[in-house]
């Protein structure tokens, strides 16, 4: 028997997120270095700017189940918005399995 209640044709449950105000306004950046332990997965987004030294501004770190799950969801995006679409399918969130 599966945990995931999409196994049983259950509707996943909406999850609400808090987001604050400085969180919200984003973190320019225009390279990410990706790094990788046996248990996890280090994304480091850098602003690499002109005459300045690269900086990193924001370090996630991700179990890899949940980094395979991102790399899932991000391919479609992609394609998706290469072709001048959004990404999201007609009533749904536009992400495959992000779990």
């Amino acid at each position: 028997m599966s945990d995931d209640p999409r196994a049983e044709g259950k509707p996943r449950p909406r999850v609400e997120l808090n987001l604050d105000a400085d969180t919200a306004r984003g973190r320019y950046a225009n390279a990410t270095v990706v790094t990788h332990g046996r248990h996890e997965v280090v994304l480091d987004f850098v602003a690499a700017l002109p005459h300045h030294k690269p900086q990193v501004v924001s370090r996630v770190v991700l179990p890899r189940a949940q980094a395979d799950a991102l790399a899932r969801t991000l391919r479609p995006t992609l394609d998706a918005s290469a072709q001048g679409g959004t990404g999201v399918t007609p009533g749904g969130r536009g992400d495959e399995d992000p779990n």
